[in-house]
């Protein structure tokens, strides 16, 4: 085995060669030239190559980030040309004037127009590269001397061709050449023998290298938006990857199967001066008891307004104060998560993502994803702590009024406790109601007159309100509702009334009515009993959301999607009606139906795009409720963005607090 000082001493016995000393006359190397140098890196020493030498130690490997910071306004510049100062316009020398021992690096978001050729000597255990969103319009010879990479990422740049020594590299799994300028791929790609996923979507490209079609790694490839006259026909390229593979080899193969974790969180409990800490559960149980029936002084009841009254439910309060943590995060987590995959197609989705590895550093940066930090959540998670707060400054109370004043408050300055982020809300109906100057004052009146004058009224005058509108109906009531499930989830005529009037502040359609209560109910059934059939608990829901409909057609819809088995009848990409409130109902009631653990089920949704960010929230939540935050995987809990997660934990606190739970 070759140790690593002799792998070094290789290395600097290749610079020594006179070409590297005229490098300064001359930006690239001849094939001849590279060759050499190929030969060079790959002398053996026994049976042992280079690219098969042990890897470096955990604590030796290093990742270099040298990519722009880009907000969504940055990121609309940047791709018209309007570059950061920040920009980097070439590698940097730090990276080419010496070994070094990164294994990733990031140079997304800049303005380099090519790469160095004495690369592959500088960092000889790179396995991951990003060259996004740059101006290179062509890669030297020598990339095929990247012996350890297994990722290289190149969409939006000016490529026009590919170098041949790029299928020489035999550890590469994924490719990603999409929005360059290319005419066609080396013959001889099909041929690597670990790659697995390849995207040459919008080029110029007029046909596909008849080696793909005899791989037996490629698992994901996406060719939409080119030129192709065969090989396959474009039209084939479009439908997707696995018509564009299986037109090229005529057989599809190779499954992933997820592995569920299970891990046992504990969530930093910071109590108010309500009960004492008591890690014993029995005691926990007692001193519960004890305010319950009012054995404890009237002070302690006081502060507990939200405190259920005995016997409300079966649940231990340990297992009950899980449960509501479960809700809070499982949907700021499915939120967060969601945006990786939102309105990407199922084929994007498996191209981009890793169903096992799954986390918000994966998170692809383009126009739609620009809006939000990794890490954070959307307006959807906001909309939702929103009501938290309200309910938590009116010692319980739920209020439209104060909601209303809240959400106009949020749109213009956020949460200072998150710092600056843009509050960018994609529900049409929210927008259009918080243009009235009276949303705040009467937001019931201001939300059906909006409801009122939908697209049907604007384009045609009418006003018949029997015509149920599928474009402006939307799901943005619905994050809402899932808080709304736990205060008095004992009292299902309170949760009833508390979720209708918050619903009917911003969406008064009758289907986002349904939705919301049918939530509500289901939440706050699972935080009653947790012994109850699932699928009994959701036709009871169901039961209790179709009563605010008197239209059989909206009825019979709504019974429709909900008592989906499965994810391909709800059509959660559906052309117009992706965000729909049934959609996002139906696939919470399928992932709990699935008996998936969370991870498994969660990723299992968010993979198939659509309005991801919606349906990973309100699935996410049921699943949470159903798990409890002890089960919620521990990497999803801690790679949220700190100031999100301790503001969350002072809100969750808080709420417990008011309820009285240890």
């Amino acid at each position: 085995m070759v140790s690593f000082a002799a792998a070094k001493d290789m290395q600097e016995d290749a610079l020594s060669f006179p070409i590297f000393l005229n490098y300064s006359k001359s930006k690239n190397l001849s094939v001849f030239t590279c060759a050499r140098l190929h030969d060079t890196l790959h002398w053996n020493m026994g049976n042992t190559e280079m690219h098969q030498l042990e890897p470096v130690r955990d604590d030796e490997r290093k990742e270099l980030d040298l990519s722009t910071p880009t907000d969504y306004a940055m990121y609309i510049k940047h791709i018209r040309g309007e570059y950061s100062h920040k920009c980097l316009s070439e590698v940097p020398s730090a990276i080419t004037d010496s070994i070094s021992l990164h294994e990733r690096v990031n140079l997304s978001f800049n303005c380099i127009t090519y790469l160095p050729v004495e690369l592959p000597l500088r960092i000889p255990h790179i396995c991951f590269l990003d060259l996004s969103y740059n101006r290179i319009s062509a890669l030297p010879n020598c990339i095929g001397l990247l012996f350890h990479l297994k990722e290289l990422l190149l969409p939006h740049n000016c490529l026009t061709e590919i170098p041949v020594n790029t299928t020489r590299l035999v550890k590469l799994q994924k490719i990603d050449l999409s929005h360059n300028s290319l005419q066609e791929l080396p013959n001889k790609i099909g041929d690597m023998e670990s790659l697995k996923k390849l995207n040459v979507s919008n080029n110029k490209l007029k046909s596909l290298p008849k080696s793909l079609g005899c791989s037996t790694t490629i698992e994901i490839l996406l060719a939409v938006s080119n030129n192709c006259e065969s090989q396959p026909p474009q039209n084939v390229c479009d439908a997707g990857s696995d018509a564009t593979i299986r037109f090229l080899k005529q057989l599809v193969s190779g499954k992933i199967l997820p592995k569920p974790d299970q891990l046992g969180n504990v969530f930093p409990r910071v109590r108010g001066n309500v009960t004492q800490t008591s890690t014993n559960s029995d005691s926990a149980r007692a001193q519960y008891v004890q305010i319950q029936t009012a054995t404890m002084n009237t002070a302690s009841r006081i502060r507990t307004p939200l405190l259920p009254p005995y016997d409300a439910m079966q649940l231990h309060p340990e297992k009950l104060k899980d449960k509501i943590i479960g809700i809070l995060y499982g949907a700021v987590i499915g939120d967060a998560l969601g945006t990786a995959t939102e309105f990407l197609s199922k084929d994007e989705c498996q191209f981009h993502y890793n169903e096992e590895t799954f986390t918000y550093a994966d998170i692809i940066r383009d126009e739609h994803r620009a809006h939000w930090t990794r890490g954070d959540w959307t307006s959807n998670s906001d909309q939702m702590l929103l009501v938290l707060e309200s309910l938590l400054h009116w010692a319980g109370v739920v209020d439209e009024l104060e909601f209303a004043k809240r959400l106009v408050i949020w749109k213009k300055s956020g949460f200072p406790e998150l710092g600056t982020r843009e509050n960018y809300i994609f529900s049409t109906t929210i927008n259009l109601v918080l243009q009235s100057e009276k949303y705040s004052s009467n937001p019931h009146q201001v939300a059906e007159n909006v409801h009122k004058n939908d697209c049907f009224g604007i384009s045609n005058g009418t006003n018949n309100n029997s015509i149920k509108s599928s474009m402006f109906v939307d799901s943005g009531a619905l994050p809402r509702s899932l808080v709304l499930g736990i205060p008095r989830f004992h009292d299902l005529s309170e949760v009833i009334s508390n979720s209708t009037r918050i619903c009917l502040a911003t969406h008064y359609d009758e289907r986002c009515v349904v939705a919301c209560v049918t939530l509500s109910i289901a939440l706050a059934l699972m935080l009653q009993d947790d012994t109850t059939p699932i699928d009994d608990l959701l036709k009871t829901s169901v039961q209790y959301g179709l009563q605010h409909s008197n239209d059989e057609g909206v009825k019979k819809e709504f019974h429709y999607y909900c008592m989906c088995s499965d994810y391909k009848h709800i059509g959660l990409s559906e052309v117009g009606k992706a965000c729909h409130p049934f959609k996002a109902c139906a696939a919470a009631f399928t992932a709990l139906r699935q008996g998936k653990d969370f991870k498994t089920a969660l990723t299992s949704l968010l993979m198939l795009g659509g309005y991801s960010s919606m349906t990973g929230c309100i699935s996410g939540s049921l699943l949470g409720c159903k798990f409890g935050y002890s089960q919620l995987p521990r990497h999803w809990i801690e790679g949220l963005n700190p100031k999100n997660r301790d503001y969350l934990n002072s809100k969750i606190n808080a709420l417990l607090d008011m309820m009285g739970l240890p």
